[in-house]
């Protein structure tokens, strides 16, 4: 395809952090260059490692848009900042397709394309903002009802990363049913280390049962719940150890915490780590405790590594643990201990969890779904 043949395609995302980040350069790097010439406005406070050291290498697969003005939190100076900022590259591109990541790009990219008149505008929401706990129920009255005002009148499909995003969006009466997709997050295959190896990177023993999160250490992510759990199986058992690979706001409320239970010798924080998606391969479980999710790469990771999943039986979660199978749901009424020890001694659950990543979250089937819609 010739160049002026090529569609143009604006992406626009925030924050450029954890699976928000990954999915986003997925795009970058991965569509079809023959067919889309790719830019992408971001902003620059919520910004990873990951991010930052592929900044350049990045540039030669799309053109970039720092925007200083774009933050996560309402501020109606800054906000009316980023508007103008992504009204001026859109005259500045003219671009045929427009894709807004997570909810505050979604508001103010919406809006922006709206206003140019660009003809197909696309959302992720990456978890929808009602759905976050931490807002009260005003709050998310007001989320819905912005969601339901640019979703008819600004967008032409949204695209939920899994089914459970979609059900609520029909239940909150965003939309029709027509204008939401579910595309589930995928990823590659890739080659990762052995289990042993892993161990001794982490200066963790060969016969350490070891069970271990990758995520930002958020509110979302709740570590909390991961830390509690952890002092109980610890106390029953010292052989277990616990392993956070990620950086967050908590950290400092997470480190007193283990400081304060004396659990030094068996929970591990790695802070981020850019070779988490290998890490995974040296746990026996992935313990995943958030308190809601879009649909998280973290555990799909480990999934292709083979290793089974315990994790709060919420929207995202819940599509990718399927009980009996490749995991099970942290239960109020089953005592952890127990849980975890009927997972150790089932090695079905390692064999499964392959199968399943295999079959449903590879980065061609995501990539072609998107191209697809473009």
């Amino acid at each position: 395809m010739e160049n002026n043949m090529k569609k143009r395609v604006l992406l626009i995302s925030e924050s450029m952090s954890g699976g928000l980040r990954k999915h986003v350069v997925q795009l970058i790097e991965n569509l079809d260059k023959d067919s889309f010439e790719i830019y992408f406005i971001h902003g620059t406070k919520t910004l990873d490692d990951v991010f930052l050291n592929r900044y350049e290498s990045l540039k030669l697969n799309a053109k970039l848009f720092p925007c200083n003005s774009f933050v996560r939190k309402i501020n109606m100076k800054k906000d009316i900042e980023t508007y103008q900022f992504i009204i001026e590259k859109i005259k500045e591109i003219n671009p045929d397709i427009i894709h807004c990541h997570s909810s505050k790009a979604g508001v103010v990219g919406r809006l922006a394309a709206k206003m140019c008149g660009v003809q197909k505008v696309f959302y992720t929401p990456h978890a929808y903002s009602f759905l976050a706990p931490e807002f009260n129920t005003n709050m998310k009255k007001l989320f819905i009802g912005i969601e339901k005002i640019l979703s008819r009148f600004a967008t032409t499909k949204t695209f939920c990363v899994s089914n459970g995003e979609k059900q609520s969006a029909l239940e909150n009466l965003l939309d029709k049913e027509d204008k939401f997709e579910v595309i589930y997050n995928g990823l590659p295959e890739v080659e990762l280390p052995k289990k042993e190896e892993v161990r001794e990177l982490l200066g963790l023993k060969k016969t350490s049962f070891v069970i271990g999160n990758n995520a930002r250490m958020s509110h979302q992510k709740n570590p909390r719940l991961f830390l509690e759990i952890a002092r109980k199986v610890i106390q029953t058992d010292e052989n277990y150890h616990f392993v956070w690979a990620g950086n967050g706001p908590l950290m400092d409320t997470i480190k007193d915490f283990i400081h304060t239970n004396k659990l030094e010798k068996n929970i591990h924080l790695l802070g981020d780590r850019r070779d988490s998606e290998f890490i995974v391969a040296g746990y026996d479980i992935f313990l995943i405790t958030s308190l809601y999710e879009g649909l998280p790469y973290a555990p799909i990771e480990a999934m292709r590594a083979g290793v089974p999943i315990l994790a709060t039986n919420v929207v995202g979660n819940n599509e990718i643990v399927a009980t009996n199978e490749n995991g099970e749901f942290i239960d109020s009424d089953i005592e952890i201990y127990d849980l975890i020890s009927h997972i150790k001694n089932n090695n079905g659950y390692s064999i499964k969890a392959k199968e399943k990543f295999k079959t449903r979250f590879s980065l061609e089937v995501m990539i072609n779904n998107i191209q697809n819609n473009y």
